[in-house]
C-alpha cells in the first residue's frame, strides 16, 4: 500500500502543472455550461476535501488511542485525494504526521519512501518551505537509523533553507534536530546550544509545541550536566508552553522531568502535586510510552515516602509496559531495574 501512495505522490508531483492551469475550456460551449461544469467540478472538489479532512480527524483521534497503523491509512488516504485534488499545502499536513509516525514505529522503508517522495514534489514545485520540512524529517530518520553524518548534513541544509527564506518555524524545527544529533553524538556542549537558539526561534514563531518540545530536549541536557535547578527551569517552561496548545504528549514529557528533579530534591511537597497533575492528564487509554512515565513517577513517589510494597509495585508495571515498547524503551528499563534492586533491598533491610 506505500508503494501505491508513493507512486501517486510521483505522478502528482509530475503532473501538478497541468493540473493548476489546465481549466477547461470548451471553445464551443455556451458561457452557462462552463459555469455549470466550473460549480460542478468546485462542489466535487469541495467534497472530496472535506473527505479528506474527515480522514485527518479520524487519524488524530486513532494515534491519542494508540492506533499507529489506523492512523497511518487514514492519513494515507486523506494524502491520496490531497494529491488527486491539487492541494499542496493540504497534502504537506497530511505528509508531516504520516511520516513521524512510520518512524516512531519504525517503519523506516516505508517513511523513507514517502520522505523522499515529499523531497521530489517540493522540488518539483520550487516549494523550499516543503523542501525544507522534507530535509528535516529525512536527517531525523537518518538519526534512527544511526547515520549521524548523514542526518547532520541533511539537517544543515534544512536550516540553510530555512534561513534563506526565512521562517522562524523552520528555523526552530532544523536548530532543534540538530541539537538530537549533537547529543546524540555525544557533544553536549553543541547540543545545548542549538537547543537554545531553536527555543528563541520558536518563541519568535509563537511555536508552543516547538517551544515545549525543544525546552524538554534541553532540560534533558542540563540533567546530564546535574544542573538541575536549569533543568527545572526548562521544564516548567515547556509545561507551560504546552498548556497554551493543549498538547498532552509534550505536556507529559514536562511533567515527568519535573518528576524525576523533585524526587532526586527530596520535595515530596512538589512531586506529590506534580504526580497528581500527571495521573489526571494522562489518558486512560494513553500510548504505552505515556503510560510508563507515570509508572516511573509513582514509584518515584513511593520511595520518597518509603512506602517500599507500592513502590515496587508502579516499578513492576512499569517494567511490563518496558517490555509492550522493546528496544524503544531500553534506557527505562534500565532505570527501572536499579530502582527496583534498591527498592527490594530497603524492604529487606526493613
Amino acid at each position: 500500500m506505500m508503494a501505491s501512495f508513493a507512486s501517486q505522490i510521483i505522478g502528482f508531483s509530475v503532473g501538478l502543472a497541468g493540473l493548476v492551469i489546465a481549466v477547461p475550456v470548451l471553445a464551443q460551449s455556451p458561457p452557462l455550461e462552463q459555469q455549470l461544469n466550473m460549480r460542478r467540478q468546485e462542489f466535487e472538489r469541495a467534497q472530496e476535501l472535506q473527505k479528506a479532512q474527515r480522514f485527518m480527524e479520524r487519524a488524530d483521534r486513532q494515534l491519542a488511542l494508540g492506533q499507529e497503523e489506523a492512523a497511518i491509512a487514514a492519513w494515507q488516504q486523506a494524502a491520496d485525494i490531497y494529491s488527486s485534488v491539487g492541494d499542496l499545502p493540504n497534502l504537506q499536513a497530511a505528509i508531516e504526521p504520516l511520516t513521524k509516525t512510520l518512524i516512531a514505529i519504525g517503519r523506516y522503508s516505508d517513511a523513507e519512501i514517502v520522505i523522499r517522495q515529499q523531497l521530489t514534489l517540493a522540488q518539483t514545485q520550487r516549494d523550499r518551505v516543503g523542501q525544507m520540512y522534507a530535509l528535516n524529517n529525512l536527517g531525523v530518520l537518518y538519526l534512527q537509523q544511526g547515520q549521524l553524518e548523514r542526518a547532520t548534513a541533511a539537517l544543515a541544509t534544512a536550516l540553510d533553507l530555512a534561513e534563506a527564506l526565512p521562517d522562524d518555524t523552520g528555523i526552530g524545527l532544523s536548530l532543534s534536530n540538530l541539537g538530537l544529533a549533537a547529543r546524540l553524538a555525544d557533544d553536549l556542549a553543541a547540543a545545548r546550544n542549538y537547543y537554545e537558539s531553536a527555543i528563541q526561534y520558536r518563541r519568535a514563531a509563537t511555536d508552543w509545541v516547538g517551544v515545549a518540545n525543544s525546552s524538554n530536549s534541553l532540560a534533558a541536557i542540563y540533567r546530564q550536566l546535574s544542573d538541575d535547578d536549569r533543568a527545572l527551569e526548562l521544564y516548567l517552561a515547556a509545561r507551560e508552553a504546552a498548556l497554551i496548545d493543549n498538547h498532552t504528549p509534550t505536556l507529559l514529557t514536562a511533567l515527568d522531568g519535573m518528576i524525576g528533579v523533585y524526587a532526586d530534591l527530596g520535595d515530596i511537597e512538589a512531586l506529590e502535586a506534580a504526580i497528581a497533575e500527571r495521573t489526571t492528564l494522562t489518558p486512560p487509554l494513553a500510548p504505552s510510552e505515556q503510560q510508563l512515565g507515570l509508572y516511573i513517577g509513582l514509584g518515584r513517589y513511593y520511595e520518597q515516602l518509603e512506602d517500599y510494597p507500592r513502590a515496587q509495585a508502579a516499578y513492576d508495571q512499569a517494567l511490563a509496559i518496558t517490555e509492550d515498547i522493546g528496544a524503544g524503551a531500553a534506557a527505562q528499563r534500565t532505570f527501572i531495574l536499579q530502582q527496583l534492586q534498591g527498592v527490594t533491598l530497603l524492604m529487606e533491610a526493613g
